[in-house]
């Protein structure tokens, strides 16, 4: 048995590790249900920052998984409790999509234009243009409360990677000299204490299992996990010594997938 499989708790990258994009990765697939035969308390926290926790469920049914909300923490979801643990019913302006505007509403928070706005909050979006970005810009540039869903700089699609969130962090580093005061995704700690929160259990007791070095393994790090790096996302067996070296970080585990856990 593969010594991980003795951890109490699974924390699992999405994107990269049971799909890409609306494609199922199926030994992904077929790692989840083998956790769940062995009972294994898992939550799903992904850095996407343009789904909803009910966009994802739909998801995750039409790979052949049933999750509940309860399993699935999202950027957007964590983002929105976030705020709402520093200020109840917040005024938000936002950059990004549909889903992680449904979850910031849905935590009680108010969604109004930039010069309304106590918060600023970037997630990444797909019809990002240039009425947006200087609303964006003159938010930042207003000195309010700058909250990033996430950091990442590039997202792994069906057909190949994708401008992230960090396209959008980066246009307002350049015009503006300003980083996130929080960046709420991995490798953050607050998304991945809330996952902690979530299951009830210690880091020692849980695997962090990720695609990516300076995403995934990094957060894993930063709360004292065990890490587990598959190669079915952005890293792969072909990039995994030139990403080890780039990021100057080693995760305890690699297998080609998660499936792989049970070989």
């Amino acid at each position: 048995m593969h010594p991980l499989l003795s951890k109490k708790g699974f924390i699992i990258d999405i994107d990269g590790v049971i799909g890409r994009g609306e494609s199922p990765i199926e030994d992904g697939i077929l790692g989840v249900k083998k956790l769940r035969e062995m009972n294994k308390k898992i939550i799903f926290v992904s850095n996407n920052s343009t789904r909803s926790r009910r966009i994802m469920m739909e998801r995750f049914r039409k790979f052949g998984l049933d999750v509940n909300e309860d399993e699935l923490l999202m950027a957007t979801y964590a983002t929105a409790r976030f705020i709402a643990s520093e200020k109840k019913n917040a005024k938000i302006f936002t950059t990004g999509e549909a889903g992680l505007i449904e979850e910031l509403k849905l935590a009680g928070h108010e969604i109004v234009e930039y010069d309304k706005a106590e918060y600023l909050v970037v997630g990444s979006n797909r019809g990002v243009n240039f009425d947006l970005m200087t609303k964006a810009l003159r938010a930042c540039l207003s000195g309010m409360r700058y909250v990033a869903t996430n950091p990442d700089r590039i997202f792994p699609a069906e057909d190949g990677p994708v401008p992230g969130t960090g396209m959008i962090i980066g246009a307002l580093y350049w015009m503006t000299g300003r980083e996130p005061d929080v960046v709420v995704g991995k490798p953050s700690k607050v998304i991945m204490e809330q996952a902690l929160e979530i299951l009830n259990l210690d880091a020692e007791d849980v695997v962090v299992v990720g695609d990516q070095i300076d995403v995934d393994v990094k957060a894993g790090k930063a709360v004292g996990a065990e890490t587990l790096l598959v190669l079915t996302g952005v890293t792969t067996k072909e990039n995994l010594e030139k990403m080890v070296e780039r990021f100057n970080l080693k995760p305890d585990y690699v297998l080609d997938s998660l499936a792989k856990l049970f070989d």
